[in-house]
């Protein structure tokens, strides 16, 4: 159903404001939510224990916080660099991007989740499990743009095509394939390898490099 919802043709186009400006608006609420999450202890007394000492109790949750929170920016960077190649929308794409919205927003709970059952490594399969849905949902929107030029400002080539696609599989749906298991022997390691998925996405900028590129076009 998904193959056939990419490859149909769109039934008129759409303008892509709305559909931006919502992307826009979920992400700041996650972000939001992510660093309420935080759970502050109320026995905490700094007269005795110290600010150090504090920070180290609830350090876990900062870690979490700053993974969840480098792993949505990076998902809105990519996002907006896909949608950048798009001069006009369409029913399936307001479709897709919805898709790719829905496990975004499970991310401020998946990682309230993960800072409260620390010790369980089933936690972590639920919160990789998220980060591949993300991608997933990443790839069938790239997917939805190569096989529709005529609603981008310009024709991806094929060596971008291939070398995104082959970036997307790896961040973050094989990181995340790596830190699962990883956790049943170490859930600071495994929490520490999805920190991964952004910086291998800062060391290739491929689809960030063709921005410029877009906009030359729509000049």
């Amino acid at each position: 159903m998904l193959k056939e919802l990419l490859s149909s043709g769109s039934t008129g186009s759409f303008g892509l404001d709305r559909c931006k400006a919502l992307v826009d608006g979920v992400f700041a609420i996650v972000v939001t939510l992510l660093v309420l999450g935080i759970d502050v202890p109320t026995d905490h007394r700094f007269s005795e224990q110290g600010l150090i000492a504090f920070l180290g109790r609830i350090g876990f949750d900062l870690l979490i916080y700053a993974v969840s929170f480098w792993l949505a920016g990076t998902y809105w960077v990519q996002h907006a660099a896909i949608m950048h190649f798009f001069r006009n929308g369409s029913r399936t794409l307001v479709w897709l991007n919805l898709f790719f919205l829905f496990p975004v927003t499970l991310l401020p709970f998946i990682t309230e989740l993960k800072g409260a059952y620390r010790d369980e490594p089933l936690v972590t399969l639920l919160f990789g499990g998220v980060q591949i849905v993300i991608g997933l949902a990443l790839i069938a929107l790239w997917r939805y743009a190569v096989l529709h030029p005529h609603l981008l400002t310009h024709k991806i080539e094929e060596d971008t095509r291939r070398q995104v696609t082959r970036r997307m599989i790896v961040s973050p749906i094989i990181i995340s394939l790596i830190a699962i298991p990883v956790s049943f022997l170490s859930l600071h390691l495994s929490t520490i390898i999805f920190l991964s998925i952004p910086l291998y996405y800062l060391f290739h900028p491929m689809l960030d490099r063709n921005w410029s590129n877009s906009e030359m076009s729509e000049e």
